[in-house]
């Protein structure tokens, strides 16, 4: 009764008698400038990534920091900041809810530049290990809180191009990280990779700036700060609060978080309830699935699968890795101009198809034609076999970057409600990291015992993410209240 009474009284709000005078509707620059500003924490995790991978495969990095049990360290340094993203992406739901998406994204920001700070003094391996300890926790918040924000500031005919701005700044700075390694790698003295790191910090400093952009307007609304709220929808919409169309977008809202807020306190179970237990499995779906395509595995151990095709100089292969994240980001821009044209599905179902086939060939390209030599380092025997193993690493890394890795990001964000969207994704990608602790720490295993066993099973992985993309509803073209109608038309 308290939720239907809700309903019916919503209508009754003052700004519904507002009368629209003189509409002035500018562009939507204000509304692109905050997604972009935001969007920058998704530089900083990709920078991460991309010079990660390069710094493993320096020798001067390696004769200090790897020079005992070699593999299982380089697989700890991965796993251990994969460890506290997952911790950090599940207390983001926490912190998003309380503290604002905004807010959330400048704490992450903060423990990213501690623990690249860390990394930069390095005085031995477990000061290393605490900064890539912190680095986690702050990959963890931005990497929940950043969709989060761009989901609720987007309009609906743009929200998959606004949401995929995180993954293609992710892939600017993955390819920034890796050309930075090959520019380093040429450094005589522990400054080639210390100078990795130091940069990051400075990145991390000019990311402040997130202090300036609006918050949320839907969190606004669910901290009755309802008159901000109008206030920021107006602003990103480049008009006024007397325009009907902000107008109808702030009723709207209201009326769907005064029913949500009538259920009372929030908490992870009710994820599993009801008709919200199916958006949290696709939610889960979506955002594990790009872990389980093995692409954290292949960027993080790059250059070392490039030398094992026949790369033997290590500022080539990292040259390499680059040039590979060059196409991937070409191929993610093609993704932020036509998802909200073609859908979400499409993306899925091709990508998944085209990087289980990648792996497949790769794998059986090192299962028939491997060689080794005789101080143990693996290769490929034939010139042909070697550039086709390159090529379709490159196919893979391109295929990931136009589908579940901008994508994976975008359909968690719409379908859940607002209600469980801070805490569903929280979920959805906090797990997501689990699972890459999963691979990157196999990885380094398969390439030394099996070669092959590594890249069949991503294969098979990918498989089944395309069977399973049969049966997910496709949400492009509808808002976010349109969406929550979807699961729940009662």
């Amino acid at each position: 009764m308290q939720a239907e009474s809700i309903k019916d009284n919503i209508s009754s709000l003052n700004y519904n008698s507002i009368s629209p005078i003189v509409i002035v509707r500018k562009s939507r620059k204000s509304l692109y400038l905050a997604a972009l500003v935001a969007a920058a924490g998704g530089f900083v995790v990709g920078f991460d990534s991309g010079s990660i991978s390069g710094v493993l495969a320096m020798e001067l990095f390696a004769q200090r920091f790897l020079n005992v049990d070699s593999t299982y360290r380089q697989g700890l340094l991965v796993a251990m900041m994969l460890f506290t993203a997952t911790l950090g992406g599940l207390m983001s739901g926490y912190t998003c809810d309380w503290y604002s998406r905004k807010y959330t994204i400048m704490l992450g920001t903060v423990l990213f530049a501690f623990g690249a700070l860390l990394e930069v003094i390095g005085l031995n391996f477990g000061m290393l290990i605490a900064g890539r300890l912190f680095i986690g926790f702050g990959e963890g918040f931005l990497t929940n809180a950043i969709p989060l924000y761009h989901s609720e500031i987007a309009p609906p005919d743009i929200r998959g191009r606004l949401i995929s701005f995180y993954s293609s700044m992710a892939s600017v700075g993955t390819i920034v990280g890796y050309f930075i390694n090959f520019g380093t790698s040429y450094i005589a003295n522990d400054w080639c990779w210390r100078t990795t790191f130091l940069i990051q910090v400075v990145i991390c400093i000019f990311l402040m700036f997130t202090y300036f952009l609006p918050f949320s307007p839907r969190w606004l609304i669910d901290k009755q700060r309802k008159e901000e709220a109008l206030d920021v929808l107006a602003h990103l919409h480049g008009s006024t609060r007397d325009d009907p169309i902000v107008l109808a977008e702030f009723n709207t809202i209201v009326t769907e978080m005064e029913f949500e807020q009538s259920f009372g306190k929030r908490t992870y179970s009710e994820l599993f309830r009801g008709t919200n237990l199916k958006r949290t499995l696709l939610a889960l779906f979506a955002g594990n699935g790009a872990a389980f395509t093995g692409t954290d595995a292949i960027s993080y151990y790059a250059p070392q699968i490039f030398k094992q095709a026949g790369l033997s100089d290590t500022s080539l292969a990292i040259a390499t890795t680059g040039s590979s994240n060059i196409l991937s980001l070409l191929c993610n821009l093609v993704t932020l101009w036509s998802i909200d044209k073609i859908g979400r599905r499409s993306f899925f179902m091709s990508g998944a198809i085209i990087m289980g086939l990648s792996m497949f060939i790769v794998g059986g390209l090192f299962q028939s034609m491997y060689t080794v030599d005789l101080d143990g380092n693996v290769g490929l025997g034939t010139p042909g076999a070697r550039n086709a193993a390159i090529a379709f690493i490159f196919i893979f890394s391109a295929a990931y970057s136009y589908s579940w890795g901008p994508v994976a990001y975008v359909y968690p964000a719409e379908i859940l409600n607002m209600r469980t969207r801070a805490k569903g994704l929280a979920l959805a990608y906090g797990l997501n990291w689990a699972v890459g602790i999963f691979m990157t720490f196999v990885m380094p295993i398969f390439m030394d015992n099996t070669v092959y066993g590594g890249y069949y099973f991503f294969g098979g992985c990918c498989t089944l993410l395309a069977i399973g993309t049969w049966f997910i509803p496709e949400t492009k073209g509808y808002s976010l209240e349109e969406i929550d109608k979807i699961f729940n038309p009662k």
